[in-house]
């Protein structure tokens, strides 16, 4: 096993910090449970101007608080604050166990916000380390881990998502963990030591499964490490770890086979989502305004497309606080920063492609891996897309260590893998855009909740 370096160890304490700080900021700054207005939709009241569907959430751990498991219904008059029913449990039992442990069991008060916020805050920051670990064991550099780490602790929505009630930073976490440790698996030569590991990412893969349908992203790396270790690890044993996370998540498949008739509950969640913006909607919307060129091209590159890379940076609120000052994402508002830091982020990806391209004989098994779990998660978000418009970034996050990871191999590559002008960039670009996001919070959440126009 390869030893981490001091400066290293220092340099993954300090990103993991400021992930958690940037995220407690977010939790501070962001309402909890303030009815008010959603600008974006011509000032739309809403029950909740926070983050993305946590009132959804916290009412799914209140359920938990009282001994039992939410079912959805999608005919329910109450379905806007019951729709996340369908979720799998793990993360609601966990998070509903902190509340009883810290006091604070009622939903509805500011301090079970701060508490679960807080607690997901560091669910966040252990994420970061999962970041570091899988690039460095995928990849056995630590450089790259570095830069991994950098970007998944200051990318803004990420910082957001770790600072609001949600499966979503659990989900990330372990999903970073379990490629993790499948890379470590693929890279020992001791047997007893791929046992151990494959062990633990059978664990972490399961937990993933039963955090959020989209673990199941997790669940296929995992099987692809066993298929390449086919010929190195005795077939018993890989049947044995490949039936100890089936054996972790097949109580919830289950049960929401039994209940719903679907083992991911996927069909009553499409019942119950009819009510939100579809793609036919979109095109017609394309066509009404009579522009040029394809429809159905115009909604991938300019709806989906931009507003999906502008959301991955960061978008805020009811998706209605954007960096630019305004409610929406205009397509004429010349804003550097989106625009900037997508090139950015581009350019790392291009680099990375060519480095695919002119090294595909020296790639590792693991870094294959990754680049599996981030081709499967864009799979499955161009398929919501295809019936759904969700132009949400946070939806390729599941895959926010391989992304990470590519994109600190491309950038290394680019810098001729000088490490410290490259986190330096990285550091300065990012951690400088969330700090930036965190002073337009207040005013335009105060906006939101008066009714008032924004201030800016």
């Amino acid at each position: 096993m390869i030893a981490i370096s001091k400066l290293a160890k220092i340099l993954l304490l300090v990103f993991a910090c400021l992930h958690l700080a940037f995220a407690v900021c977010f939790a501070l700054k962001t309402p909890y449970r303030q009815a008010g207005f959603v600008f974006m939709t011509r000032k739309s009241p809403t029950t909740d101007v926070g983050a993305p569907d946590e009132r959804q959430h916290a009412n799914y751990i209140r359920a938990v608080i009282n001994n039992r498991l939410p079912v959805l219904d999608p005919q329910a008059t109450d379905l806007g604050e019951e729709y996340q029913s369908h979720q799998p449990p793990l993360y609601y039992l966990v998070a509903s166990r902190v509340g009883q442990l810290t006091g604070q069991t009622d939903v509805e008060s500011q301090s079970f916000g701060k508490v679960i916020r807080f607690f997901n805050c560091m669910i966040g920051a252990a994420g970061v380390v999962g970041v570091f670990f899988a690039a460095f064991w995928a990849t056995k550099r630590e450089d790259i881990a570095l830069v991994s780490a950098a970007f998944a602790a200051l990318l803004p929505m990420n910082c957001a998502l770790s600072g609001a009630i949600s499966n979503d930073p659990l989900l990330f976490t372990l999903i970073s963990w379990s490629f993790a440790y499948c890379a470590q698996a693929l890279n020992n030569e001791d047997e007893s030591y791929t046992k151990k590991y494959l062990v633990l990412a059978a664990v972490f893969t399961g937990l993933a499964c039963i955090t959020k349908s989209s673990g199941l992203v997790a669940l296929a790396g995992f099987v692809v490490t066993l298929v390449m270790l086919r010929k190195q690890v005795p077939r018993k044993t890989l049947g044995a770890v490949g039936l100890l996370a089936l054996a972790i998540a097949l109580p919830v498949w289950i049960r929401n086979q039994v209940i719903y008739g679907d083992p991911l509950a996927q069909k009553v969640f499409k019942e119950a989502f009819t009510g939100s913006a579809q793609k036919s909607m979109i095109i017609a919307q394309i066509e009404g305004s009579n522009a040029a060129g394809s429809p159905e091209v115009q909604y991938w590159l300019n709806w989906v497309g931009y507003w999906t890379a502008r959301s991955f940076i960061g978008v805020f609120g009811n998706m209605d606080i954007w960096l630019n000052g305004k409610s929406g994402p205009y397509d004429n508002d010349p804003n550097l920063l989106y625009k900037g830091l997508i090139a950015v982020i581009a350019l790392g990806k291009i680099s990375f492609l060519l480095h695919l391209r002119n090294k595909w004989s020296e790639i590792r098994k693991p870094v294959l891996i990754g680049l599996l779990i981030s081709v499967l998660t864009g799979l499955l978000f161009i398929g919501f897309n295809m019936t759904y418009f969700q132009a949400q970034g946070r939806y390729l996050l599941p895959a926010l260590a391989p992304l990470s990871l590519m994109f600190a191999i491309g950038w290394l590559n680019l810098f001729k893998s000088k490490l410290i002008p490259v986190v330096l960039t990285v550091t300065i670009l990012f951690g400088g855009t969330t700090i930036y996001a965190l002073t337009q919070l207040e005013p335009e959440f105060s906006a939101r909740i008066s009714g008032t126009v924004s201030p800016r």
